[in-house]
């Protein structure tokens, strides 16, 4: 018995020694060490091959967008690598979305290159930093090597039995959304950090995360994708015109038919009203005059869109029956002190308006006033219109789409 108890004891102080050669005595506390232990005679980009099974799609991705030899040849750059867990939940959850709209799957060689190059870019950054760099109450800004892409990182130690600080380190990598506000922004975690390479470091994410911080998997819209609402009486995508100085009206909440994350976006928070589409997650405001002429045209009375939160989006399927050069009158308001007031315009997913700034009108909510945007060119044949919250309490109300000139 005593030499069982003997053995026992042993293994404890042995457990106890192993847990403290982790940590390092800092002010009196314990706290886990952030140095690396691990170091690879190669570059970032020889780490992940030698890793078969684990960061597969990571260098399938790296090669398609042409980052190869960045992590290849670059000095100086840490890499927080994804691994194919991160692929596989994103693209399973993307499918299941396709399949419920009658769509084939998608695979990471059938997205757009430029899409997966704005997100992979974003776990490359610029500069070698190693985990201590990041021991800031507010974490430390850093750009990714590719579109300057601004992220954050913080070192976090949990706390260990008997030991203030003394669990494991790991850093908490955020994507930023550009924006300055903490709570907008998407957070992963590491499971493996301080990895030296001969080009740089790599810090490794927990599978878990799912990679494009939630945008890959983002359902997308395709002309007359699940898109079957119209308005009363109207089936198919919405006809611009085809006479050059004619204009298409429509209204606001006749955007597509869809649902949350296909055909519109509201920030789930039951925030607002459901004058019209109550089944709907978007916020539509009660009916208001309208007005014979505002220097973009007359419109009826209508409904409007309210409640609205940066980040929101609603879409409208529309065809354009001419090759052509076209602006879009939008109606919009605001009874809030918001400042900027802006909102953009996707045409098939891409921006090209850029930010539409407005001044809050002196009749609040529902006076609304006309954004030109710049001319835009749309092709013959079916498209996407985006309309994309860019601030809060932009209340809106409609939009014309007028035909400039004909290619």
């Amino acid at each position: 018995m005593n030499r069982i108890k003997n053995i026992a004891g042993m293994a404890l102080i042995v457990t106890m020694l192993g847990g403290l050669a982790s940590c390092r005595k800092v002010e009196g506390d314990y706290t886990a060490d952030s140095k690396s232990t691990e170091s690879y005679n190669g570059s970032i980009y020889d780490y992940l091959k030698s890793r078969p099974g684990e960061f597969d799609s990571l260098l399938a991705v790296v090669d398609r967008v042409g980052l190869s030899d960045t992590l290849k040849k670059n000095q100086n750059i840490t890499l927080f690598a994804v691994r194919n867990e991160s692929f596989q939940q994103v693209v399973t959850r993307y499918n299941l979305a396709r399949k419920t709209r009658g769509k084939k799957p998608l695979y990471l060689k059938d997205r757009p290159v430029e899409f997966l190059d704005s997100v992979v870019s974003r776990y490359i950054i610029k500069g070698s930093y190693v985990a201590d760099n990041f021991k800031f109450n507010d974490g430390l800004p850093v750009n990714g090597v590719r579109w300057n892409y601004p992220m954050s990182a913080k070192l976090v130690v949990g706390n260990a039995s008997g030991l203030i600080k003394g669990g494991a380190a790991s850093i908490e990598f955020s994507f930023t959304n550009r924006s300055n506000y903490v709570f907008n922004w998407v957070k992963a975690s590491t499971v493996s950090i301080n990895i030296k390479t001969a080009n740089g470091i790599i810090h490794i994410l927990d599978p878990l995360h799912p990679f494009g911080f939630g945008e890959y998997s983002k359902a997308v819209s395709e002309p007359f994708d699940g898109s079957i609402y119209r308005g009363v009486g109207i089936e198919g995508p919405w006809m611009l015109p085809s006479e050059v100085s004619k204009n298409t009206l429509i209204e606001a909440e006749d955007f597509d038919f869809g649902g949350q994350n296909i055909a519109s976006y509201d920030t789930p928070n039951n925030n607002g009203g459901k004058s019209y589409r109550p089944s709907e997650a978007i916020d539509i405001d009660a009916v208001k005059p309208g007005k014979p002429d505002d220097g973009a045209g007359s419109y009826p009375d209508s409904y409007s869109i309210g409640w609205t939160l940066r980040g929101e989006w609603v879409n409208y399927s529309v065809y354009a029956p001419v090759d052509g050069y076209y602006t879009i009158y939008t109606r919009v308001g605001c009874g809030s002190t918001v400042t900027p007031l802006q909102f953009h315009w996707e045409l098939d997913l891409k921006n090209v308006t850029g930010l539409l700034t407005f001044t809050r009108p002196a009749g609040g909510w529902h006076d609304w006033t006309p954004v030109i945007s710049p001319e835009i060119y749309i092709p013959k044949g079916n498209h996407v219109l985006r309309f994309y919250w860019d601030s809060n309490d932009v209340q809106f109300n409609n939009f014309s789409v007028k035909l400039n000139r004909l290619k």
